[in-house]
């Protein structure tokens, strides 16, 4: 079995150590909306005129330690709108989390992928995934309201859509069989049971490191594999690790790469009648290579 549920779910039923920190400690969960009606001409004119950088991430609450070099590069965030729109009590003062950055601007006049809702919950109790729907989109239409408000070019906007679900970031990871750690992610790890790499790219629990250097590590088969179950292997963002390893690997990207390596260990699993603890990694390795993975 691949457990690629997201939350552990399988390996959790299984009877295997999970981890899982409590709500106010996770990286914290997005709603996503997009607008249309936005005057694309006026808004980037205030985006010019007013750019920011992701420095400018820090602020209130929220912490933000980077290298450096992220500092002053520009970011397609927004924060003022929603600080004036508070002082004006537009919105209630307690939403000081809604901030973020936007996506993408059309000529027709679409603002995608607004990352601007933030809430901490459980993602793996339903209720708290009902109650975040709700909240969420309430505060998604308290966005807009200090959008139209405050932001130049959004003033005749509105509601577009809003994502599929709630953006679950962090709930239960496996007690692997290795654990990966902050060093590996940030100081270009290297294991010879690699089964794919992925950029110096980590993003939570307070860092911004983005991939501009062309620094990576190696991502290892056994921080897939849980201990105490047999049969069952990991993909996504459960895989072993402390806190700013997750802050890497739970990215997209990396959970596409452990997906491919979970997948073809489970083929060759199959194939040679061998559990995944027992697997012959150089085979795995070997067929990675030949579908054009990356591995070292």
């Amino acid at each position: 079995i691949i457990d690629a549920t997201g939350d552990a779910d399988v390996t959790h039923r299984a009877g295997a150590t999970t981890l899982k920190q409590a709500p106010e400690d996770m990286i914290g969960t997005s709603v996503m909306f997009s607008m249309s009606g936005v005057n694309k001409q006026r808004f980037i004119e205030q985006v010019k005129a007013d750019p920011q950088t992701y420095r400018d991430w820090a602020y209130g609450q929220w912490t933000v330690e980077t290298t450096g070099k992220e500092d002053e590069m520009f970011s397609p965030f927004l924060r003022k709108p929603f600080e004036q729109a508070r002082e004006a009590g537009l919105i209630p003062a307690n939403l000081d989390t809604i901030a973020g950055t936007w996506g993408a601007i059309y000529d027709s006049g679409d603002l995608t992928y607004l990352n601007m809702c933030h809430l901490y919950l459980d993602g793996t109790n339903p209720d708290a995934l009902t109650h975040g729907e709700m909240a969420g989109r309430k505060q998604a239409m308290h966005a807009i309201a200090a959008l139209q408000a405050f932001m130049p070019g959004c003033e005749d906007a509105k509601l577009r859509n809003f994502g599929m679900t709630l953006g679950i970031r962090d709930t239960r990871k496996i007690d692997a069989v290795y654990n990966m750690t902050a060093d590996d992610v940030m100081e270009q790890g290297r294991f010879d049971d690699s089964i794919g790499i992925f950029p110096e790219f980590i993003d939570g629990y307070g860092y911004l490191i983005l991939p501009t250097t062309g620094r990576y590590f190696h991502l290892p088969y056994r921080s897939m594999v849980p201990k105490n179950v047999k049969h069952l292997i990991t993909a996504g963002r459960v895989i072993g690790g402390d806190k700013v390893s997750h802050a890497a690997v739970r990215n997209m990207m990396c959970c596409a790469v452990a997906g491919q390596g979970a997948g073809v260990a489970a083929a060759l699993a199959v194939k040679t009648d061998r559990d995944f603890d027992e697997i012959d990694i150089s085979a795995v390795q070997k067929e990675l290579v030949r579908q054009g993975a990356r591995i070292s």
